[in-house]
């Protein structure tokens, strides 16, 4: 179940103190907020234990060794997960991670699983200056991430799912796309959400 949970990416000149996008109902609380860069998740994911959340997401962008400093600035105050990509997406990960490094122009899509969202009013689309946009929407449970990720798959180059727990979640998201996509699922420090094994 959600309750107070925030998801970090990188953006060049962020305020890592705005909400990207908030979704709050009687589910609990999801934010989206942005960093300018790595070093600054650190200080974020202090802040944030301080005020309450529990429930902390990395985008992939920060790989697995922020992932770890992120957990240990966590100190077991705060569930702390970052998206990875399964064998089937590493071909279309790398693919993307070069073009991205050449400068071409793309888009991306965060789905970001909250009980009880509307994902066509919890839906926020920022464009940037180099022409692509990023688009975060919230879904209400895997079936709508799936339809949501299939109908939007034409138009991106990555797909991120945030808040599921497991390959349950993201199998039908990545069905969806028809790995034509690469979809990055959340991964947990420690035990799943819910205390339901190691992650």
């Amino acid at each position: 179940m959600t309750k107070n949970r925030v998801i970090i990416y990188e953006e060049a000149d962020a305020d890592s103190r705005a909400d990207v996008l908030s979704v709050r109902n009687g589910h609990g609380h999801t934010r989206v907020r942005a960093v300018a860069e790595p070093a600054q998740m650190v200080d974020l994911v202090t802040r944030l234990v301080g005020e309450g959340v529990d429930r902390i997401e990395l985008c992939g962008a920060f790989g697995a060794v922020w992932h770890a400093e992120a957990s240990r600035v966590a100190a077991g105050k705060a569930e702390v997960g970052a998206i990875y990509y399964g064998f089937e997406s590493l071909t279309s990960v790398a693919a993307y991670k070069a073009r991205f490094e050449a400068g071409e122009v793309l888009s991306e899509a965060f789905v970001v699983l909250h009980e009880g969202a509307d994902p066509e009013v919890d839906r926020i689309v920022r464009e940037r200056d180099d022409g692509g946009r990023t688009t975060f929407v919230a879904v209400p449970d895997a079936a709508a991430a799936a339809e949501v990720a299939g109908k939007m798959a034409g138009e991106l180059q990555l797909i991120e799912l945030y808040g599921g727990a497991g390959p349950e979640v993201a199998a039908p998201v990545i069905r969806a796309v028809d790995t034509g996509v690469p979809v990055g699922v959340s991964s947990w420090a420690g035990a799943y959400p819910g205390g339901r094994g190691r992650g």
